[in-house]
């Protein structure tokens, strides 16, 4: 496994190789402003929406009511 460090290889390799073709072809279309990176468009580096510590709370509140509402009708 050292080896697929210094050269990776497998799936990893080829979404960035598509990654690069993608922004390859973006950056000649002349269509953005900034200059687009293969991993603009490989799904596993894009880094999930942080929320703020209020929408974290309603969405956290929002799944203990959908859980109690299942335990009432499993036990009562």
């Amino acid at each position: 496994m050292a080896y697929h460090t210094v050269e990776p290889f497998g799936e990893v390799r080829e979404d960035y190789r598509a990654g690069l073709i993608a922004a390859t072809i973006a950056n000649s279309s002349g269509n953005y402003k900034k200059t687009m990176q293969p991993t603009d468009f490989i799904n596993i580096y894009q880094q999930p929406k942080q929320l703020s510590y209020i929408d974290r709370r309603k969405q956290q509140e929002s799944q203990m009511a959908i859980f109690k509402q299942l335990a009432e009708k499993t036990n009562g």
